[in-house]
């Protein structure tokens, strides 16, 4: 029996290959797709990623330059300020050099943003610490300014009182330095003629007359006085000649101060022994030219303590 090679097999069908392969193709390309869509998906988030760490680096750098620039602020308001930043100067520059650092960077990762945002989190936190410091500060520098303002009007007042205090302790030492001065009275002024009688005993006699005169007596008390206390008061006399000068002691060198701070001639000093509140009478104390005496009006002048307390003169013919 001849059997035909073009007749089918039986049993075998070959649209199943063709099955076979449209299942095949169809899988492929649901893969693809899928595929395509998951990548577009993953493409669109990481471009969404990129964006959201665009948009808080932006931030970040914004609110970074706005610390930076309360920190430059900050500096600005007062020599304290300054000193109190410059004291923390090296914790502030390696939080700058970290948050700088990270920022510079073009493609931040999550964790590398959390770090910036962290530090610059802190790095505020810390400028907020800082300003609160320098208020306390300032208001510690306004009160003692006001204290300082408060010390200098007392001291002002103290120095007033003191100065009024002073003054009245000058005014009370004068009062008593004047009411201390004593005061001569009963003064008596004679020219004295010595002469001798015919047994050559020596006659004193007043004499009107310059030619007979030998000397001049000055003879005075001095008054009792409360406040002057006891002990030797020296008392300057000073003596004139008719031309109005003084006849000093011995040399142009006998002077003595004046209550205005001045000096004065004298021609002769006299202490005396002085009690307080009693009398002094009879003191006396002559006086003799170097030569004769000439014409005229003789003045004397009796000071204490710079003032003079008495005068009186004699005039010669």
């Amino acid at each position: 029996m001849e059997i035909n090679s073009n007749e089918p097999r039986r049993g075998f069908n070959p649209n199943w290959i063709y099955i076979g392969i449209i299942a095949l193709l169809l899988a492929a390309g649901i893969y693809l797709f899928l595929t395509k869509n998951k990548a577009e998906n993953t493409n669109e988030e990481l471009t969404n990623e990129v964006a959201i760490v665009s948009n808080d680096k932006a931030t970040m750098e914004t609110e970074y330059n706005d610390a930076l620039k309360r920190l430059d602020e900050m500096k600005s308001q007062g020599v304290q300020m300054d000193s109190l930043l410059n004291t923390k100067d090296g914790e502030i520059s390696e939080m700058k050099n970290k948050i700088e650092s990270i920022l510079k960077q073009k493609n931040l990762t999550k964790s590398q943003l959390d770090e910036a945002n962290g530090l610059i989190t802190e790095f505020k936190s810390r400028m907020s610490g800082y300003q609160q410091q320098i208020a306390a500060l300032k208001q510690e520098n306004v009160q003692l300014n006001e204290d300082k303002r408060t010390l200098t009007e007392e001291k002002g007042q103290l120095t007033q009182e003191k100065e009024s205090l002073s003054e009245a302790k000058q005014g009370l030492e004068k009062t008593v330095e004047l009411g201390s001065v004593l005061h001569a009275s009963n003064i008596k002024m004679n020219a004295i003629n010595n002469t001798k009688n015919v047994f050559g005993k020596e006659k004193e006699k007043e004499t009107g007359k310059a030619s007979k005169a030998d000397l001049i007596r000055i003879a005075f008390d001095v008054d009792d006085n409360r406040i002057s206390e006891s002990g030797e008061k020296i008392l300057y006399v000073c003596v004139y000649d008719p031309s109005g000068n003084v006849i000093s002691a011995n040399s142009s060198a006998a002077k003595f101060s004046m209550a205005d701070g001045s000096e004065k001639s004298f021609t002769a000093s006299k202490t005396i022994p002085y009690k307080q509140g009693e009398k002094v009478r009879g003191i006396v104390t002559d006086w003799k030219p170097s030569s004769t005496f000439n014409k005229g009006t003789y003045k004397v002048e009796i000071y204490h303590m710079g003032y003079k307390i008495g005068s009186e003169m004699v005039a010669l013919n």
